[in-house]
């Protein structure tokens, strides 16, 4: 996967305002379209010293849901931060809208914003695995295949994990699951 790093720090170690948030979202959306897919953003929260909720919610939190409508394709925004405090609000903010994003905080992957327990099973197993399909996936799971389709339905949706359609088995399309981090 093709990877290129965002520093949010570029804009100041303290940001606050939805302002500057509006000018530094053009600038990691731009960022974002440049990269071949698939392709991975990393938005980098090294050097930061406050993130206002406002701040990453117009930067980060809106690119997310552009995201997730497919505008940018076969593409991936995960985020890096020294500490999860940092990326406190940013979480409120993803929560408020129905979305999720990984974060690398030190040496842990963490999820920021809203992911039911349920799915958060399943991404965990995708990312342990790296690649696998929906029905290796549902057997694991021990749950229904239709289930673990609705599963990695919404995690793909979400930008969570990749998701390619490899063709049919039987009455379900049969997937390729893929880790993005």
């Amino acid at each position: 996967m093709n990877e290129r790093t965002f520093r949010i720090s570029q804009f100041g170690v303290r940001l606050g305002t939805r302002l500057e948030g509006r000018a530094a979202r053009e600038e990691l959306l731009a960022a974002l379209a440049s990269i071949p897919e698939p392709g991975r953003l990393i938005v980098s929260l090294d050097g930061v010293e406050v993130l206002s909720g406002s701040f990453a919610d117009e930067t980060i939190a809106l690119s997310c849901a552009r995201l997730a409508t497919g505008e940018h394709g076969d593409r991936y925004l995960v985020v890096r931060s020294p500490t999860l405090e940092i990326a406190e609000d940013l979480s409120h903010k993803l929560e408020r809208r129905h979305l999720a994003m990984l974060c690398h905080a030190g040496e842990r992957l963490e999820v920021l914003g809203q992911l039911p327990s349920p799915m958060r099973e399943t991404l965990d197993l995708v990312n342990k695995l790296r690649e696998t399909t929906a029905k290796e996936l549902s057997q694991l799971l021990g749950i229904r295949h239709n289930a673990c389709l609705h599963r990695v339905g919404r995690l793909a949706e979400l930008r969570l994990i990749r998701r390619e359609e490899t063709g049919s088995a039987g009455p379900y399309r049969a997937y390729r699951l893929s880790s993005i981090v």
